[in-house]
């Protein structure tokens, strides 16, 4: 016969059935720990979710933002080639205008003002 199957008053069966509740107030204890570091866990993954996609969204715009300077780049210096080709409309004679483009950028050497 099976101590399961004995009478509970039965002072052996007793130690069993003492053992076996104070296993399972052990047992609640530790699922409520684990519970509250899970529900930590996943309030600080909500929190780590939240700053990759703020991190993502920030490095797009940088990449936009390195793009346009990129795109920018090029203009500028089409530009200053078209500049340094120039031909006078009247005598067709290259001239080369990029100082424009330095008096145009605020350089003190082609500012006037001084005069």
């Amino acid at each position: 016969m099976s101590w399961l199957q004995m009478s509970p008053s039965d002072p052996s069966v007793a130690l069993y059935i003492a053992e076996i509740q104070r296993l399972e107030r052990e047992l609640g204890r530790a699922n409520e720990s684990i519970d509250e570091k899970l529900d930590r866990l996943e309030n600080a993954g909500f929190g780590n979710v939240e700053l990759e996609v703020r991190l993502n969204n920030e490095r797009a715009k940088a990449a936009a933002l390195e793009e346009g300077i990129a795109r920018l780049d090029r203009r500028e210096e089409r530009r200053l080639r078209r500049l340094a080709k120039a031909k006078c409309p009247h005598c067709r004679h290259h001239v080369d205008l990029r100082g424009l483009n330095r008096a145009g950028d605020g350089d003190e050497r082609w500012d006037n003002s001084h005069d």
